[in-house]
């Protein structure tokens, strides 16, 4: 098997038991009486736990290998989703949601540096779109049979079952070859500042856009509409299909209408869809627009990480990851803090949203100068 395969089969045992969980977890907190100013400030100790450790853990990992670090902080992550769901106190959910977030986040990043460091120019962007649709196609089947589990056989229950699941997913890169990481000091060209800049930036706008509601969407669906833990696993799990698709193709989209302009394009199109979010209250024409908006969203972020992460220098790619996660956690926790304050009544969802869309705007502006600043460099992985 290739070293890309590997690390795709890594990416879907990792993420079907993490979206089991993740799905069914605001809901348990929920059905343990838990309002949802307690669940954002639980989000907020997970999101900030995913920008402290991930930082030095992306570091660490320039320094010592990632599969290396991966062993260790995969059965970490495991022993602390298990443990939060113990009713000991809020203290205790809260520490244990920091280290559970740290770790949780870094699995992430490593990921996305092991498919760079295995792939080349020619079959990079190929590879990070079938990586990040596995990624997604995970979350398809971890909304749709964690909800349904759920409601069938109790949510903690299921819970713990899919975290020991979740040790099984290190077995594919155990013979995955580590590269070789450049020492020394990196100098970064003018462009390569600029990418780093967009990188940075542009993770935080959208952090803080997307803090304030996407890591609530079970919460948002139960208080405007009250359904089920099924039916909102089945409205979250059709909005992965569709990025998992559309992602899967990014590639040959970015070879047909130019990646550059592909990025800017969609991410000027989310802050409307989200504005519309703020006053529908239709149960079916809300969904479609959330569905909408996520996969519009999510379908490019290979095409982000291609273009990204392609030129910056490979032996600061865990750390420039770690740094990007660290933006981008803070400002979501900050989000998720905001969430528990105005999430107080329905007419609070309006406010969350319009707030939304004022930052992913803020993104889409961001992206038309990088779109500017790459001034066709794109078309190297794009043009295979």
């Amino acid at each position: 098997m290739s070293a890309p395969a590997r690390i795709i089969l890594f990416t879907l045992m990792n993420g079907i038991s993490r979206n089991i969980y993740q799905v069914l977890f605001n809901l348990y907190l929920k059905s343990q009486g838990y309002g949802n100013d307690i669940i954002g400030t639980i989000m907020s100790y997970n999101l900030w736990g995913g920008a402290i450790l991930a930082l030095l853990i992306g570091y660490i990992s320039d320094k010592i290998g990632r599969k290396k670090v991966i062993f260790f902080i995969l059965p970490l992550t495991v022993f602390f989703a298990i443990i939060r769901l113990l009713p000991i106190s809020l203290c205790f959910i809260y520490l244990a949601s920091f280290l559970y977030g740290g770790f949780n986040s870094s699995i992430r990043i490593l990921s996305d540096v092991f498919i760079v460091e295995n792939t080349h120019n020619r079959n990079r962007a190929k590879f990070f779109g079938l990586n990040f649709g596995a990624n997604m196609f995970t979350g398809v089947l971890g909304n749709a049979t964690g909800g349904m589990f759920g409601d069938l056989f109790g949510f903690k229950n299921v819970m713990i079952l899919a975290m020991i699941f979740r040790l099984f997913a290190v077995f594919p890169i155990l013979k995955l070859e580590e590269k070789r990481i450049e020492r020394g000091k990196f100098v970064l060209t003018e462009f390569q500042k600029k990418v780093f800049r967009f990188f940075i930036f542009s993770t935080a706008s959208v952090g803080f856009g997307a803090g304030l509601f996407i890591h609530f969407g079970n919460v948002i669906f139960y208080d405007l509409f009250s359904l089920s833990a099924t039916v909102i696993g089945f409205i979250l799990a059709f909005a992965q299909l569709g990025t998992s698709l559309g992602s899967s193709f990014s590639h040959k989209l970015g070879k047909k209408f130019g990646a550059g302009k592909l990025l800017f394009l969609s991410y000027f199109t989310v802050p409307f869809l989200i504005f519309l979010l703020a006053f529908i209250r239709d149960p079916v024409l809300f969904t479609t627009i959330y569905i909408g908006r996520f996969t519009i969203m999510n379908m490019v972020n290979p095409i982000f990480n291609t273009l990204v992460l392609s030129f910056l220098p490979s032996g600061i790619l865990a750390s420039s990851a770690g740094i990007r996660l660290f933006a981008n956690n803070t400002m979501r926790a900050f989000a998720a803090m905001l969430f528990s304050k105005l999430a107080i009544n329905n007419n609070g969802y309006t406010i969350i949203f319009l707030i939304s869309a004022i930052f992913y705007f803020i993104n889409a502006i961001l992206t038309y100068i990088f779109y500017r600043n790459l001034d066709g460099r794109d078309r190297e992985y794009y043009n295979h």
